[in-house]
């Protein structure tokens, strides 16, 4: 590689990341901390680390196929470049289009809706539970001699820019010169930063503070403690560990009292981690009489299946789509995405919500699994997930809605504010179709290693924040949660935060 150091200006941060010529403008912006979402981990596979060069500039090399695929001939007329493709020739100025909105995002704060039950008495001082998520991280600051909660602290996980998902760190930790201990850091460091702002507000010191509880999943465990997950990602998938002894919390950078030390939930597998063993763990499965189904649906969703008899588990590659990756319009649950979608009062349109009633920008999971529910309701897709375009019929409400965009892709109008008008794919039905088998298939599993079936199920347990704002029904419309009586289907919000709290309560 050529040595001359190159440099690059980020708007509207104003950031300046240095690389040399060869690099992308997404590995200059990772190493500089810009705010540039990559949610495919830099893969060329979402489209979605859009940058505009400065006009008349000329200091990326060409377009590459995957811009022509992924951008269409109009974005790229206007100099649009994704940043995972396009590579340093020069220094120059670029404008992220596509960046982590870290403080619009809609967390699901709350620890959910179980007590946390007895403290164990004789202590003293403060602790801290963390749910630590791959999106998002919430923690929770514990006075243990009272045995209360005095406050809550969340925030997107600051891992996102190097990835949305676990395969995506899983990568970048294994091929990049520093990937894992960069990823160590960000989190580390943000914790820190949590944990002192939740002890300002509450009037306490961080040395008060002796003990910090964590429940995440195997690999954010693995990136916590700056231990590499590379393991995980390739076949047999063995995590380098399952359960990890206390770590001092100094050796992580954490300050909180000098003896203080971090526990770590353990774990049961590479994909079945300490997140959903708190969470099972929170609602108490093992101890009740009543068979239930808890599932956790994310990229890699995970499910449990059990009663005091015995538990079984298993994880689910769902995929990024309910995460708003792979997606064409979608995003996070953030500013002006779509989170709920109906058919209108006179039957002819559409009616939809934002998170914040911002303008829509895009359209999180939510409002994914209510668009495709509203779909095949209307017969605007058929069973087999394929649009019912006719060309040229229009004598149906939904008909001028219909389109083909620049590669020849049907797609649905679903929202048109402004100049960037929202649609659903034809790819985009395809992508829900895989996720929604792969938890199908997950579940279907567990029944059938029971030798129970879903009839014998007393109740589902969804958690999580996309358990939290799904609507049951059109769930189940589209085949992600199996026919089941609505009444009996019940939000633990976020479990895995509730387990770790009360893992913190107990000694």
């Amino acid at each position: 590689m050529n040595d001359k150091e190159l440099s690059l200006l980020f708007h509207p941060s104003g950031r300046t990341g240095h690389g040399h010529p060869g690099e992308t403008v997404g590995a200059v912006a990772t190493r500089a901390g810009v705010p540039l979402a990559q949610p495919c981990g830099g893969a060329g596979v979402c489209g979605k680390c859009r940058v505009l060069p400065a006009a008349g500039a000329n200091f990326l090399d060409e377009v590459t196929e995957t811009e022509r695929e992924r951008l269409g001939p109009h974005l790229l007329a206007e100099g649009v470049r994704l940043a995972c493709c396009a590579r340093l020739e020069g220094s120059g100025e670029v404008t992220v289009m596509d960046d982590v909105a870290a403080a619009n995002l809609q967390i699901l704060g709350s620890i959910g809706t179980e007590p946390i039950g007895d403290w164990d008495g004789g202590r003293t001082g403060c602790g801290v539970a963390v749910d630590l998520g791959t999106t998002s991280v919430v923690c929770c600051l514990a006075d243990l001699e009272r045995g209360e909660i005095l406050d809550v602290d969340s925030f997107l996980n600051p891992q996102v820019v190097f990835g949305d998902d676990v395969l995506s760190r899983i990568a970048y930790a294994s091929s990049e010169r520093e990937g894992l201990s960069r990823l160590r850091d960000v989190v580390t460091n943000a914790l820190d930063r949590g944990i002192r702002a939740m002890a300002e507000r509450s009037g306490r010191r961080t040395e008060d503070i002796g003990r910090i509880v964590v429940a995440g999943n195997t690999v954010m465990e693995h990136l916590l403690l700056g231990v590499s997950p590379k393991s995980i990602g390739r076949s047999p998938y063995r995590p380098t560990f399952l359960k990890y002894p206390p770590v001092p919390a100094a050796d992580l950078g954490i300050h909180i009292h000098p003896d203080g030390l971090v526990h770590l939930i353990p774990n049961v597998a590479g994909y079945v981690g300490g997140d959903i063993v708190s969470g099972a763990t929170a609602l108490a499965m093992d101890e009740s009489p009543s068979l239930r189904l808890l599932v956790d649906v994310g990229t890699n969703s995970e499910i449990v299946l059990g009663d005091r008899d015995s538990l079984l588990c298993c994880a689910a590659a769902a995929g990024p789509a309910f995460e708003g990756a792979r997606i064409q319009c979608g995003m996070r649950a953030e500013s002006g995405a779509i989170e709920r979608v109906r058919l209108a009062p006179d039957g002819r349109g559409i009616e939809y919500e934002t998170v914040r009633d911002a303008p829509p920008r895009g359209i999180c999971g939510s409002g994914l699994v209510d668009a495709v529910a509203l779909l095949l309701h209307q017969g605007i897709i058929d069973r087999s997930g394929r649009f019912t375009m006719t060309e040229g019929s229009g004598q149906r409400w939904f008909d001028p809605r219909f389109s083909k965009d620049d590669r020849g892709m049907v797609r649905f109008l679903l929202a048109d504010h402004g100049d960037r008008p929202l649609f659903i794919t034809q790819k985009d039905v395809r992508e829900v179709q895989l996720a929604v088998g792969a938890i199908r298939v997950g579940a279907e599993v567990l029944l059938e290693r029971r030798g129970v079936a879903m009839d014998d199920v007393d109740e589902i347990l969804l958690a999580g924040a996309f358990g939290n704002y799904i609507h049951v029904e059109n769930a189940m419309a589209i085949g992600l949660l199996p026919p089941f009586p609505p009444d009996r289907v019940r939000s633990v919000r976020n479990s895995s935060g509730l387990g770790a709290c009360k893992a913190l309560a107990s000694e």
